[in-house]
């Protein structure tokens, strides 16, 4: 069966909010910065009527103000492409539109799930888990998930580690 075609369970919506918040503070506090800064170099300085050229620097704080802009677009649609499937073997993690981005985290691997929530992510109600893997202590991410979904599943991956290490341990 083709992956575009297997029954993912969808990350909640909470998360567009959240990414949104982050884009505008990582790229707002930039933009204002620049422009104060540059906005007082102009009014305190003669730099700007000594080289003209320096009014170029605006385009800083604008492209990183479009960047921002075009990326609060693009954010509702990366959310929608994220999701899990809990397989008989391994749990598939998927993301990205245009780098699609999928990850296949064997349950007899799994040596621990940790759930992570930062005050805005506990205000929307989502967290996001962390899956350390054996070998290496790999670790898959994925955030978007309702409290009580990934509750059940970091119970669902523990006890489905345990079983195979069960199995590996009778043969």
């Amino acid at each position: 069966m083709d992956h575009e075609q297997l029954p993912y369970k969808r990350v909640s919506t909470k998360l567009i909010p959240l990414r949104q918040i982050y884009n505008a503070l990582l790229l707002g506090i930039p933009v204002i910065a620049t422009t104060v800064g540059l906005l007082v170099l102009h009014n305190v300085t003669p730099f700007f009527e000594l080289y003209p050229i320096a009014y170029l620097l605006f385009l800083i704080p604008a492209g990183l103000l479009i960047w921002g802009i075009i990326y609060a677009f693009i954010i509702p649609r990366q959310v929608r492409a994220m999701g899990y499937l809990e397989k008989r073997d391994d749990l598939l993690l998927r993301r990205g539109i245009l780098f699609r981005h999928q990850v296949a985290v064997p349950y007899g691997r799994i040596q621990y799930v940790d759930i992570r929530q930062g005050p805005l992510q506990r205000m929307l109600g989502i967290t996001y888990i962390v899956i350390t893997t054996a070998g290496g202590g790999t670790a898959s991410t994925f955030e978007g998930l309702e409290m009580a979904e990934a509750e059940r599943l970091r119970d669902e991956l523990t006890q489905r580690g345990y079983a195979r290490l069960a199995e590996l341990g009778e043969s």
